[in-house]
Protein backbone atom coordinates (compact mmCIF):
# COMPACT_ATOMS: atom_id res chain seq x y z
CA UNK A 1 0.00 0.00 0.00
CA UNK A 2 1.40 3.22 -1.21
CA UNK A 3 1.80 6.03 1.26
CA UNK A 4 1.04 9.47 -0.12
CA UNK A 5 3.99 11.53 -0.78
CA UNK A 6 5.38 13.84 1.53
CA UNK A 7 7.16 17.42 1.44
CA UNK A 8 11.10 16.96 1.43
CA UNK A 9 12.53 18.43 4.63
CA UNK A 10 15.93 19.63 4.39
CA UNK A 11 18.70 17.50 6.55
CA UNK A 12 19.76 18.46 9.81
CA UNK A 13 22.89 18.97 8.12
CA UNK A 14 21.50 21.98 6.51
CA UNK A 15 20.58 24.13 9.37
CA UNK A 16 21.97 27.82 8.93
CA UNK A 17 21.40 29.03 5.52
CA UNK A 18 18.48 26.72 4.55
CA UNK A 19 17.06 26.10 8.25
CA UNK A 20 13.33 25.70 9.05
CA UNK A 21 12.27 29.29 10.93
CA UNK A 22 9.69 29.60 13.13
CA UNK A 23 6.44 31.32 11.93
CA UNK A 24 6.61 34.88 12.42
CA UNK A 25 4.98 36.16 15.48
CA UNK A 26 2.89 39.08 15.32
CA UNK A 27 5.07 42.19 15.48
CA UNK A 28 4.12 46.19 16.31
CA UNK A 29 3.70 48.45 13.34
CA UNK A 30 6.78 49.41 11.25
CA UNK A 31 8.55 52.69 11.86
CA UNK A 32 8.26 55.96 10.03
CA UNK A 33 9.41 55.48 6.41
CA UNK A 34 12.47 57.59 6.82
CA UNK A 35 14.11 55.06 9.61
CA UNK A 36 12.79 52.17 7.75
CA UNK A 37 13.99 52.15 4.11
CA UNK A 38 17.29 53.09 4.99
CA UNK A 39 17.59 50.43 7.48
CA UNK A 40 16.22 47.52 5.22
CA UNK A 41 19.01 49.41 2.69
CA UNK A 42 21.93 48.58 5.63
CA UNK A 43 20.91 45.13 6.52
CA UNK A 44 20.32 43.99 2.23
CA UNK A 45 23.81 45.70 1.87
CA UNK A 46 25.82 44.76 5.02
CA UNK A 47 23.58 42.06 7.05
CA UNK A 48 22.58 39.70 4.32
CA UNK A 49 26.22 39.08 2.75
CA UNK A 50 27.94 38.39 6.39
CA UNK A 51 25.28 35.91 7.02
CA UNK A 52 25.61 34.33 3.99
CA UNK A 53 29.60 34.16 4.36
CA UNK A 54 28.87 32.98 8.03
CA UNK A 55 26.27 29.75 6.55
CA UNK A 56 28.83 29.02 3.97
CA UNK A 57 31.19 28.61 6.38
CA UNK A 58 29.27 25.84 8.53
CA UNK A 59 28.72 24.47 5.40
CA UNK A 60 32.21 23.55 4.50
CA UNK A 61 33.16 22.83 8.09
CA UNK A 62 30.53 20.31 8.52
CA UNK A 63 32.03 19.02 5.20
CA UNK A 64 35.91 19.39 6.36
CA UNK A 65 34.01 17.20 10.14
CA UNK A 66 32.25 14.63 7.50
CA UNK A 67 35.89 13.63 5.40
CA UNK A 68 37.65 13.67 9.01
CA UNK A 69 35.75 11.11 10.55
CA UNK A 70 35.60 9.25 7.22
CA UNK A 71 39.74 9.07 7.44
CA UNK A 72 39.87 8.38 11.30
CA UNK A 73 38.01 4.97 10.83
CA UNK A 74 39.96 3.63 7.86
CA UNK A 75 43.08 2.42 10.17
CA UNK A 76 40.52 0.75 12.15
CA UNK A 77 38.65 -1.02 8.80
CA UNK A 78 42.05 -2.01 8.04
CA UNK A 79 42.74 -3.56 11.56
CA UNK A 80 39.77 -5.48 11.56
CA UNK A 81 40.64 -6.76 7.94
CA UNK A 82 44.26 -8.03 8.99
CA UNK A 83 43.02 -9.97 12.11
CA UNK A 84 39.68 -11.42 10.26
CA UNK A 85 42.05 -12.64 6.99
CA UNK A 86 45.38 -12.70 8.16
CA UNK A 87 45.73 -13.12 11.71
CA UNK A 88 42.87 -15.40 13.00
CA UNK A 89 44.04 -18.23 10.45
CA UNK A 90 47.51 -18.18 11.11
CA UNK A 91 46.80 -18.74 14.92
CA UNK A 92 44.43 -21.32 13.92
CA UNK A 93 46.74 -23.15 11.82
CA UNK A 94 49.55 -22.46 14.80
CA UNK A 95 47.10 -23.85 18.14
CA UNK A 96 47.04 -27.82 16.74
CA UNK A 97 51.03 -28.28 16.57
CA UNK A 98 51.41 -26.38 19.69
CA UNK A 99 48.59 -27.94 21.56
CA UNK A 100 49.71 -31.98 20.56
CA UNK A 101 53.37 -30.57 21.43
CA UNK A 102 52.59 -29.75 24.73
CA UNK A 103 50.33 -32.86 25.36
CA UNK A 104 53.54 -34.82 24.57
CA UNK A 105 55.55 -32.90 26.71
CA UNK A 106 53.41 -33.16 29.91
CA UNK A 107 53.15 -37.09 29.36
CA UNK A 108 56.65 -37.08 29.00
CA UNK A 109 57.20 -35.19 32.19
CA UNK A 110 54.72 -37.65 33.88
CA UNK A 111 56.80 -40.78 32.63
CA UNK A 112 60.32 -39.53 33.54
CA UNK A 113 58.38 -39.20 37.11
CA UNK A 114 56.76 -42.22 37.40
CA UNK A 115 59.75 -44.84 36.29
CA UNK A 116 62.47 -42.67 36.89
CA UNK A 117 62.84 -40.02 39.71
CA UNK A 118 60.35 -42.33 41.91
CA UNK A 119 62.62 -45.27 41.69
CA UNK A 120 65.99 -43.10 42.47
CA UNK A 121 64.12 -41.83 45.03
CA UNK A 122 63.41 -44.64 47.34
CA UNK A 123 67.08 -45.76 46.49
CA UNK A 124 68.18 -43.09 48.01
CA UNK A 125 66.15 -43.63 51.06
CA UNK A 126 67.18 -46.66 51.75
CA UNK A 127 71.00 -46.08 51.26
CA UNK A 128 71.30 -42.78 52.49
CA UNK A 129 68.27 -41.09 54.43
CA UNK A 130 67.24 -43.89 56.58
CA UNK A 131 70.85 -44.22 57.80
CA UNK A 132 70.97 -40.15 58.45
CA UNK A 133 67.63 -40.32 60.40
CA UNK A 134 69.19 -43.31 62.64
CA UNK A 135 71.92 -41.31 63.30
CA UNK A 136 69.96 -38.30 64.39
CA UNK A 137 67.81 -39.87 66.54
CA UNK A 138 70.64 -41.97 68.41
CA UNK A 139 72.00 -38.39 68.82
CA UNK A 140 69.02 -36.89 69.97
CA UNK A 141 69.01 -39.64 72.63
CA UNK A 142 72.86 -38.79 73.83
CA UNK A 143 71.81 -35.11 74.08
CA UNK A 144 68.39 -35.67 76.29
CA UNK A 145 70.61 -37.99 78.73
CA UNK A 146 73.32 -35.36 78.71
CA UNK A 147 71.10 -32.49 79.38
CA UNK A 148 69.36 -33.87 82.15
CA UNK A 149 72.67 -35.22 83.84
CA UNK A 150 73.55 -31.47 83.30
CA UNK A 151 70.74 -30.44 85.16
CA UNK A 152 71.22 -32.65 88.12
CA UNK A 153 74.46 -31.40 88.47
CA UNK A 154 73.92 -28.06 88.22
CA UNK A 155 70.67 -28.52 91.71
CA UNK A 156 73.23 -30.14 93.42
CA UNK A 157 75.37 -27.49 93.21
CA UNK A 158 72.95 -25.01 93.75
CA UNK A 159 72.43 -26.80 97.04
CA UNK A 160 75.63 -27.18 98.52
CA UNK A 161 75.88 -22.99 97.33
CA UNK A 162 72.71 -22.84 99.79
CA UNK A 163 73.89 -24.39 102.33
CA UNK A 164 77.29 -23.08 102.54
CA UNK A 165 76.82 -19.70 101.76
CA UNK A 166 72.64 -18.35 101.78
CA UNK A 167 71.96 -20.43 105.09
CA UNK A 168 74.66 -18.24 106.77
CA UNK A 169 73.92 -14.80 105.54
CA UNK A 170 70.27 -14.95 106.18
CA UNK A 171 71.29 -16.10 109.89
CA UNK A 172 73.89 -13.26 110.09
CA UNK A 173 71.05 -10.61 108.78
CA UNK A 174 67.86 -11.90 110.82
CA UNK A 175 69.54 -12.32 114.45
CA UNK A 176 72.60 -10.01 113.94
CA UNK A 177 72.29 -7.45 111.51
CA UNK A 178 68.59 -6.52 111.45
CA UNK A 179 67.81 -5.71 115.24
CA UNK A 180 70.53 -2.88 115.28
CA UNK A 181 68.97 -1.29 112.59
CA UNK A 182 65.15 -1.58 113.30
CA UNK A 183 65.84 0.16 117.04
CA UNK A 184 67.47 2.54 114.87
CA UNK A 185 64.57 3.29 112.78
CA UNK A 186 62.74 3.64 116.07
CA UNK A 187 64.97 5.90 117.46
CA UNK A 188 64.76 8.20 114.20
CA UNK A 189 61.02 7.43 113.97
CA UNK A 190 60.45 8.94 117.35
CA UNK A 191 62.94 11.81 116.88
CA UNK A 192 61.29 13.09 113.82
CA UNK A 193 58.07 12.84 115.69
CA UNK A 194 59.46 15.66 118.17
CA UNK A 195 60.84 17.77 115.68
CA UNK A 196 57.77 18.18 113.70
CA UNK A 197 55.83 18.99 117.01
CA UNK A 198 58.24 21.33 117.69
CA UNK A 199 58.29 22.70 114.05
CA UNK A 200 54.69 22.96 114.21
CA UNK A 201 54.32 24.88 117.92
CA UNK A 202 57.11 27.61 116.30
CA UNK A 203 54.90 27.78 112.90
CA UNK A 204 51.71 27.85 115.06
CA UNK A 205 53.43 30.80 117.29
CA UNK A 206 54.62 32.44 114.39
CA UNK A 207 50.66 32.49 112.81
CA UNK A 208 49.48 33.64 115.73
CA UNK A 209 51.73 36.74 115.92
CA UNK A 210 51.97 37.20 112.47
CA UNK A 211 47.77 37.77 112.57
CA UNK A 212 48.07 39.80 115.92
CA UNK A 213 50.24 42.30 113.99
CA UNK A 214 47.93 42.25 111.07
CA UNK A 215 44.59 43.42 113.33
CA UNK A 216 46.72 46.01 114.91
CA UNK A 217 47.90 47.24 111.97
CA UNK A 218 44.51 46.55 110.24
CA UNK A 219 42.49 48.75 112.80
CA UNK A 220 45.39 51.93 112.85
CA UNK A 221 44.91 51.78 109.28
CA UNK A 222 41.22 52.08 109.18
CA UNK A 223 41.13 54.62 111.83
CA UNK A 224 44.10 57.00 110.10
CA UNK A 225 43.22 57.12 106.90
CA UNK A 226 39.36 55.25 106.11
CA UNK A 227 37.36 57.36 108.21
CA UNK A 228 38.88 60.24 107.43
CA UNK A 229 38.55 59.71 103.74
CA UNK A 230 35.08 58.96 104.27
CA UNK A 231 34.48 61.75 106.26
CA UNK A 232 35.98 63.86 103.71
CA UNK A 233 33.96 62.36 100.69
CA UNK A 234 30.66 62.41 102.29
CA UNK A 235 30.54 66.11 103.61
CA UNK A 236 32.82 67.77 101.06
CA UNK A 237 33.68 66.08 97.91
CA UNK A 238 30.73 64.73 97.16
CA UNK A 239 28.23 67.61 97.83
CA UNK A 240 31.01 69.72 95.56
CA UNK A 241 30.52 67.05 92.57
CA UNK A 242 26.96 67.49 92.81
CA UNK A 243 26.80 70.87 92.34
CA UNK A 244 28.85 70.82 89.36
CA UNK A 245 27.02 68.15 88.06
CA UNK A 246 23.28 70.27 88.56
CA UNK A 247 25.26 72.82 87.30
CA UNK A 248 26.59 71.32 84.29
CA UNK A 249 22.90 70.00 83.58
CA UNK A 250 21.71 73.38 83.08
CA UNK A 251 24.31 75.03 81.54
CA UNK A 252 23.32 71.88 78.78
CA UNK A 253 19.65 72.44 78.85
CA UNK A 254 20.15 76.13 78.28
CA UNK A 255 22.79 76.00 74.95
CA UNK A 256 20.25 72.93 73.61
CA UNK A 257 17.33 75.49 73.93
CA UNK A 258 19.69 78.41 72.51
CA UNK A 259 20.74 75.79 69.36
CA UNK A 260 17.48 74.90 68.85
CA UNK A 261 16.16 78.26 68.75
CA UNK A 262 18.71 80.37 67.18
CA UNK A 263 20.32 77.92 65.16
CA UNK A 264 18.13 75.17 63.77
CA UNK A 265 15.10 77.30 63.46
CA UNK A 266 16.46 79.68 61.23
CA UNK A 267 18.39 76.97 59.11
CA UNK A 268 14.74 75.27 58.52
CA UNK A 269 12.77 78.01 57.49
CA UNK A 270 15.54 79.68 55.38
CA UNK A 271 17.52 76.83 53.39
CA UNK A 272 15.78 73.88 54.11
CA UNK A 273 12.06 74.84 53.12
CA UNK A 274 12.79 76.76 50.17
CA UNK A 275 14.88 73.47 48.63
CA UNK A 276 12.66 71.36 49.33
CA UNK A 277 10.03 73.05 47.55
CA UNK A 278 12.63 74.48 44.42
CA UNK A 279 13.37 70.58 43.91
CA UNK A 280 9.47 69.53 44.14
CA UNK A 281 8.43 72.07 41.82
CA UNK A 282 11.03 73.25 39.58
CA UNK A 283 13.77 70.23 39.40
CA UNK A 284 11.60 67.03 39.38
CA UNK A 285 9.16 68.89 36.25
CA UNK A 286 12.01 69.47 34.40
CA UNK A 287 13.44 66.52 35.12
CA UNK A 288 10.74 64.28 33.61
CA UNK A 289 10.71 66.72 30.42
CA UNK A 290 13.96 65.99 29.47
CA UNK A 291 13.04 61.89 29.54
CA UNK A 292 10.28 62.23 27.72
CA UNK A 293 12.61 64.16 24.98
CA UNK A 294 15.06 61.47 25.07
CA UNK A 295 12.69 58.90 24.78
CA UNK A 296 10.44 60.35 21.73
CA UNK A 297 13.68 61.74 20.50
CA UNK A 298 16.54 58.53 21.02
CA UNK A 299 15.28 55.55 22.63
CA UNK A 300 12.00 54.82 20.43
CA UNK A 301 13.82 55.44 17.06
CA UNK A 302 16.38 53.24 18.04
CA UNK A 303 13.67 50.84 19.04
CA UNK A 304 12.73 51.07 15.91
CA UNK A 305 15.76 50.53 13.71
CA UNK A 306 16.26 47.32 15.54
CA UNK A 307 13.15 46.12 14.63
CA UNK A 308 13.43 47.36 10.77
CA UNK A 309 16.77 45.32 10.66
CA UNK A 310 16.07 42.49 12.39
CA UNK A 311 12.30 42.03 10.04
CA UNK A 312 14.03 42.52 7.23
CA UNK A 313 16.91 40.14 7.56
CA UNK A 314 14.09 37.81 8.22
CA UNK A 315 12.61 38.50 4.71
CA UNK A 316 15.74 37.97 2.95
CA UNK A 317 16.44 34.45 4.69
CA UNK A 318 12.44 33.78 3.97
CA UNK A 319 13.32 34.87 0.14
CA UNK A 320 16.35 32.44 -0.29
CA UNK A 321 14.34 29.70 1.52
CA UNK A 322 11.75 29.56 -1.12
CA UNK A 323 14.06 30.29 -3.98
CA UNK A 324 16.58 27.62 -3.61
CA UNK A 325 14.10 25.50 -1.56
CA UNK A 326 10.27 25.99 -3.26
CA UNK A 327 7.01 27.42 -1.19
Amino acid sequence: MSTPDRPSRPSPDTAGLFAELPPPEPEPPAGPAWLVVPARVIALIVVVPFRLLYDLLVVIGRGIAACWRFLIRIPLIVAVALYRWLLRPVGLALWWPLRMLGLGIAAAAVWLHRYVLTPIGRVLDLVLLAPLRALGRGLAWLGRWIGRGSAWLLRGIGRILAVVIVLPLTLLWRYVLLPPLLGLAWLARWTGRGLAAAWRAFAAAVVWSWRQTGRCLGWLLRVLVVVPARALWRYVLAPIGAGIAGTWRLAARVLSWLWRTLVVAPVRVLVVIPLRWFGRNVLAPVGRGIGAAWRVTVRDPLRAVRRTLREASRDVRRTLRRTFLGP
